[in-house]
């Protein structure tokens, strides 16, 4: 039996070079989940649990973690239990970073000192909106859901904490607007996302309102130039 699981594996490459070289290509195919039998899927198992944990721990935090990006949003070729070990696994890395969101929103709260507005800022994008964690986002489980909506509604809390700056303020309200653009992708319940189109549209408005204003300013400059040139 293994050795016609092993042929069958061995017919589908992408699948294999994850599985036996623990290795993924960024613009890889791999065949659907239903291709196979479930009695092939609990064979390739742990043999897929020990190539999602080494493709992970090699590549986390380095140039080539979009690797571990494509196999997080990747069918997971492996059965219920092993899944779970797998969620199990990431928990830890999301409870951190909603520990985190949590410090940086009462770090913000009521503060309007730019310096702690570029940190808290800088800090939610690149340590927070990970592309990584927003692929474990994504991943339709209780306990994942959990955390990505803590998360969130802890991202939220700082944007409503940013949108009191006009496009006028130029610093503040491009970290406003960089925190808007990392949240774009992510999928969020309906209160969320209620919140976040308010935010996305009070962005919009007062990005216009700062255009028509510059424009205004300038025409009446240009105005006054030339009646100087008049007289």
């Amino acid at each position: 039996m293994s050795e016609n699981f092993e042929t069958t594996l061995a017919n589908h490459e992408s699948l294999q070079k994850l599985i036996n070289e623990k290795d993924i290509n960024t613009f890889v195919k791999f065949p659907s989940f239903d291709t196979f039998s479930s009695e092939f899927i609990d064979w390739l198992s742990p043999k897929y649990h020990e190539a999602f944990l080494d493709i992970y721990n090699t590549h986390s935090g380095t140039k080539k973690e979009s690797k571990v990006v494509k196999l997080i949003n990747s069918t997971w070729f492996c059965n219920a239990e092993t899944s779970e070990k797998i969620v199990e696994f990431l928990l830890p890395r999301l409870q951190a970073t909603n520990v985190l969101s949590q410090e940086l929103e009462k770090k913000i709260n009521g503060n309007r000192d730019l310096e702690v507005i570029l940190k808290v800022s800088g800090s939610l994008v690149n340590n927070v909106l990970t592309y990584v964690n927003k692929a474990i986002f994504d991943k339709d489980h209780p306990k994942i859901q959990e955390q990505k909506n803590a998360i969130i509604d802890n991202c939220l809390a700082v944007c409503d904490e940013l949108k009191r700056y006009k496009a006028s303020s130029e610093i503040e309200f491009s970290m406003f607007n960089g925190i808007l653009d990392r949240l774009k992708s992510v999928k969020m319940n309906e209160a969320q996302q209620i919140k976040y189109d308010s935010y996305l549209k009070k962005s919009q408005s007062s990005s216009n309102k700062y255009v028509i204003v510059t424009v205004i300013i300038v025409i009446i400059a240009l105005i006054r130039l030339i009646a100087r040139f008049a007289n």
